[in-house]
């Protein structure tokens, strides 16, 4: 095979790197890579792929990336409009109908179509001709990062879901726990209250999500994250089952099944999607599994997570996808 190609684009990622450009020889190197899978050479890939996380780390910690902070403040009418919002949580006396009316509100899960909308008519024409990636905080390209379209929607859905996080659902839970001023503070029991009432859940699971969300009110956000994370991918697979979905997977190689393992494909299946709903599947997958989304759970099956992502507005946002979960299933149930 022809390997003359993959020579130049290799010594152009080298040259960039020797002229300490490092964003420029990251996207050579990740070209040599393409190359290198194309021709199955081993040295080839294990070259370009631990250079291209390099130049990515070198980008990174150098002048080539900036972190651009954008403020938005609110108008006196917008200010208003939020306050009665949140206070309309608030002055609920009985915390069952708090935590349902929580899961049930539209406004605190993005709305797919309305960021489709808005990316498609927002995206910066520079997107169609610029090299675009993704790089995380360890160097990897990001899968998906370098699609214009894809890339966009992207970080339209992740500031939606960002507005909603602090403007409304943090500051929520964050009163209704701690400061309510016009009922009194919710407790764990309320929550245990909730959890319990929904008879379909096992009560081996019941008592791991409480412990969860134990150690949520406890403030021991690690904790709670690597129990509630977990439990809700189960938990949500059961409702399948129970919604007559096929949650069964087969080995082939020596004829054994097992639970399959809730991925992005399940979210995005026309089966899930008329079950759960679209947007929730949409937030489902962008908190848990996006590459370009929060992650939670890869990150936490596998090691990654930092000690700041375990904090209180992730997990209260993991605690909110329960509410959501478990409201529907009660609204479709009594229907």
């Amino acid at each position: 095979m022809d390997h003359s190609h993959y020579i130049s684009l290799l010594k152009k990622a080298q040259d960039s790197e020797e002229s300490h450009s490092y964003f420029s020889a990251a996207i050579y190197y990740k070209d040599a890579l393409e190359e290198a899978v194309k021709l199955q050479n081993s040295p080839y890939i294990k070259l370009c792929k631990n250079k291209l996380v390099e130049m990515n780390e070198k980008s990174l910690s150098g002048e080539e990336f900036k972190e651009v902070e954008v403020t938005y403040e609110l108008s006196p009418k917008e200010q208003t409009s939020l306050k009665l919002f949140i206070e309309s949580f608030l002055k609920i006396d009985n915390k069952q109908e708090t935590l349902s009316r929580i899961g049930l509100h539209p406004y605190l899960m993005p709305k797919v179509k309305e960021i489709k909308t808005t990316a498609g008519n927002t995206m910066p024409v520079s997107y169609q001709f610029v090299t675009l990636a993704s790089i995380s905080e360890e160097g990897h390209s990001i899968k998906g990062g370098s699609v214009a379209a894809d890339s966009w929607y992207m970080q339209m859905y992740d500031l939606y879901l960002k507005n909603i996080m602090s403007m409304s659902l943090s500051k929520i839970f964050y009163i209704l726990i701690n400061d309510n001023p016009f009922s009194t503070n919710m407790s764990y029991k309320d929550f245990e209250t909730f959890i319990s009432k929904f008879k379909f859940i096992n009560k081996k699971r019941v008592k791991i999500i409480l412990t969860g969300m134990k150690s949520y009110f406890e403030k021991d956000y690690v904790s709670a994250l690597h129990i509630l994370v977990p439990q809700f991918e189960s938990l949500i697979l059961d409702i399948a089952k129970n919604n007559k979905l096929d949650v069964v997977a087969v080995d082939r190689k020596v004829i054994a099944t097992r639970p399959i393992i809730l991925s992005e494909n399940h979210l995005d299946s026309p089966d899930f999607k008329r079950i759960f709903s679209e947007d929730f599947c949409a937030q489902i997958k962008f908190v848990l599994f996006e590459p370009l989304g929060f992650r939670l759970r890869h990150k936490i099956a596998h090691g990654e997570i930092t000690f700041n992502e375990c904090n209180f507005q992730n997990t209260t946002l993991v605690l909110y996808l329960y509410l959501a979960l478990l409201s529907r299933q009660n609204l479709s149930t009594n229907k």
